[in-house]
């Protein structure tokens, strides 16, 4: 076992864990814990690629350079006799031949790869004779050897099925499509609340604050500035009062007795995927949710504010000053701010620069990297998460800048499962329902007018469309 497969058995040896544990509690895997094996995924992933790479660059060298670093007759060894007139095109050691092949491949590379010189001509004839030679090994050792596994049995194999083919078995490998898609960024930035059992609601009663003039600010508070012995005036808040009621969402399949009882895996895989369906949802309520029936996205939201279009902007594309009006109209700065954006908006995004310093240099506003096997991107700072739920690229939504920080979500803690053998019971099915509570709303009723300045400011923002 290589250092590649190692590393890969140490992350699957991980995943495993994961998936056993969440099976042995009899539970759906956490949104952590799902995350958790989508990154030991794509480090198997990464180290798969590592080492096809490795492996890719063997065969490559082994087809230019060869195995055999010595002059004279080849002889493959432990088959039928056949030699092959290798007179060395390099002479000397194995690194005086390389170092020359490698003198011949600067000619070739000083030269522009025209053949103008006498030098030049004999370092490509040289190469390519070696190449020649060498793939001509390559074919005379294969040939070679199958003719010698068919000469040498005349009994059974695998290639003809009438010759024992018939008797092959294959393994099914179990490895559904899962944790493609990005749908735990969202809701860790929230503000939750779980309710307790017998309790249906939550109400949160905050400051009425829409704007930071004099005397509006917390709600109404003001200080004045009193001479001495002069009477004073007095000021007061405003409140109000959000509810948040968690609304149910359900989900349903049946299985045959036949195929519970012999699909073993079946009950962890289908709990895996509501668990993510659930995810998926949430988030895309918290996103785009209408607020009737159901929780109220911020796409929908009154505190939203849109950022009109520059003038004579093209159909779909986002501009650098996009970003920078957006930014513009955020009311703060803080650990829980990103910009959310659909994947067709990313090449829009490479292309943004900004020109800094007397020179103006250009520096790009979207960048990425890898950090611990997981793409982490930043737009002009923030951090940039590519998701589902945003809008195609040129509606309103393709690109949002968010403080979900202000964001109330509510639950009635994990998602609930159960199993009925009696829903389907004349047609031999069991029937599994999971469920589970949420709702969600902005803390804002509306965006916030600032002292200073007339452009409103807030938590969530997006460009309008651009058509």
């Amino acid at each position: 076992m290589n250092e590649f497969q190692k590393r890969m058995k140490a992350a699957f040896d991980k995943m495993e864990a994961i998936r056993k544990k969440a099976e042995t509690e009899k539970r759906a895997m956490t949104a952590e814990e799902i995350e958790e094996r989508s990154t030991l995924k794509v480090e198997i992933e990464a180290a798969e690629g590592e080492m096809k790479s490795v492996e890719a660059e063997d065969e490559i060298r082994s087809r230019l350079f060869g195995d055999n670093t010595e002059g004279g007759a080849m002889t493959i060894e432990g088959d039928p006799v056949i030699t092959i007139e290798d007179q060395p095109i390099y002479r000397g050691s194995a690194a005086s031949q390389l170092g020359a092949q490698l003198l011949d491949v600067r000619a070739l590379s000083l030269s522009g790869g025209q053949i103008s010189s006498k030098e030049v001509t004999e370092a490509r004839s040289r190469l390519e004779r070696t190449e020649k030679r060498n793939i001509e090994k390559h074919d005379v050792q294969k040939n070679a050897r199958d003719e010698n596994r068919a000469a040498a049995t005349g009994g059974f194999t695998v290639a003809v099925p009438s010759d024992g083919g018939y008797f092959l078995q294959g393994e099914t490998a179990i490895d559904l499509m899962t944790n493609g898609f990005n749908n735990s960024v969202v809701l860790p930035r929230c503000q939750s609340r779980t309710l307790g059992a017998g309790t249906q609601f939550v109400e949160i009663i905050q400051l009425d604050e829409t704007s930071r003039a004099t005397g509006s600010r917390g709600g109404g508070v003001r200080v004045y500035t009193d001479k001495e012995l002069g009477e004073m005036t007095a000021s007061k808040t405003n409140f109000r009062k959000i509810r948040i009621e968690p609304k149910k969402l359900t989900g349903l399949y049946y299985a045959s007795g036949e195929t519970v009882r012999n699909v073993t895996f079946l009950g962890q895989e289908m709990r895996q995927l509501f668990g993510e369906e659930f995810a998926f949802k949430c988030q895309d309520l918290v996103i785009n949710g209408s607020g009737a029936g159901e929780p109220l996205g911020i796409l929908n939201a009154d505190c939203l504010i849109g950022v009109t279009k520059e003038t004579n902007q093209a159909a779909d594309t986002i501009v650098a000053e996009n970003v920078l009006k957006m930014e513009s109209r955020l009311w703060r700065e803080s650990p829980s701010v990103c910009y959310l954006v659909n994947r067709e908006c990313k090449p829009q995004l490479s292309a943004l620069s900004m020109a800094v310093g007397t020179g103006g240099q250009l520096v790009p506003m979207y960048q990425q990297q890898f950090y611990q096997g997981v793409m982490q991107a930043t737009l002009n700072g923030f951090p940039c998460f590519t998701i589902e739920q945003s809008a195609a690229l040129g509606d309103k939504g393709d690109i949002s800048l968010a403080d979900f920080g202000q964001y109330i979500t509510a639950n009635k803690g994990d998602i609930n499962e159960a199993m009925s053998i009696h829903v389907e019971f004349i047609s031999d099915q069991n029937t599994y329902r999971f469920i589970y509570y949420f709702d969600g709303q902005p803390k804002l009723k509306s965006a916030i007018t600032p002292y200073k300045g007339t452009a409103t400011v807030g938590p969530f923002i997006s460009v309008n469309a651009r058509t």
